[in-house]
């Protein structure tokens, strides 16, 4: 593994990410319900779901930056035990930097995980920035990891993985585990509506 991304894991305490394309197949879908309301339906990874609730169990906190709708967003996080959502977001290194000043920490201390153009001012102002296999070239050319798995088939997983066994937590997880000891965590979600500057 990788000195400099060990020593980043090793620091890192917070862990952002985007959804449609990194959590996501990036597939927009929606159905009209029986009063006409759109309503919008994502298809997640379980694995990569479990792989935030190690990195929260572990100590390092979580969150969404998206510009998508809250509903579905709110359901995922709250389930996951994340932090903090941002949503309808189109400046995410601002939304980045609401959290570093929310929570205590410094950027050097974040990591983000993007897939599009629209991340790469958020790749670049985290410490540790990461992609997914179907990232785009700007992204992958600035990324300190590429995951070889696509956003939606495991991706995220394989990146709290790497990140865990970089900062030798990995093998504690899989004892509470296989122990039965492992809690979730559960803190209380913070959301934010659309960070952008007027």
């Amino acid at each position: 593994m990788d000195q400099t991304f060990i020593q980043k894991a090793k620091n890192l305490r917070l862990l952002l990410t985007d959804i449609d394309g990194v959590m996501t197949d990036s597939k927009l879908c929606w159905y009209t319900d029986g009063d006409g309301r759109h309503i919008e339906v994502k298809n997640f990874e379980s694995l990569d779901g479990m792989g935030m609730i190690f990195l929260r169990a572990c100590g390092i906190r979580t969150g969404i930056i998206s510009r998508g709708e809250a509903p579905v967003l709110q359901n995922w996080a709250r389930l996951l035990g994340m932090d903090i959502l941002f949503y309808g977001v189109t400046n995410k290194a601002d939304a980045l930097r609401q959290a570093c000043r929310h929570f205590g920490v410094s950027p050097q201390e974040t990591a983000f995980i993007g897939d599009d153009v629209i991340d790469l001012g958020v790749l670049k102002a985290a410490g540790l920035p990461l992609t997914v296999a179907n990232g785009v070239e700007e992204v992958k050319n600035i990324a300190e990891y590429i995951s070889p798995k696509r956003g939606g088939e495991g991706a995220v997983r394989d990146i709290c993985e790497r990140i865990l066994k970089a900062r030798g937590q990995w093998d504690g997880v899989v004892k509470q585990v296989e122990e039965g000891t492992f809690q979730d965590p559960h803190p209380e979600l913070i959301v934010v509506k659309n960070t952008a500057k007027k």
